[in-house]
């Protein structure tokens, strides 16, 4: 399990059969161009810290 601070639950103002129907309608190719504009925007993403592959005794 991810360990660490939990994010906020995601807020919408719409009812959730409403807020569906408006995620089945989107077009993939509009997914992927914002997903690329995000990523011009805030560059490359972070990479985690390094794991110890050593257990604790």
């Amino acid at each position: 399990m991810k360990e660490g601070p939990r994010e906020k639950p995601l807020g919408l103002d719409m009812p959730f059969d409403e807020a569906f129907a408006r995620f089945l309608g989107t077009d993939p190719k509009e997914v992927s161009e914002n997903i690329e504009r995000g990523k011009q925007k805030r560059g490359p993403p972070k990479q985690p810290p390094p794991v110890d592959d050593e257990s604790p005794d």
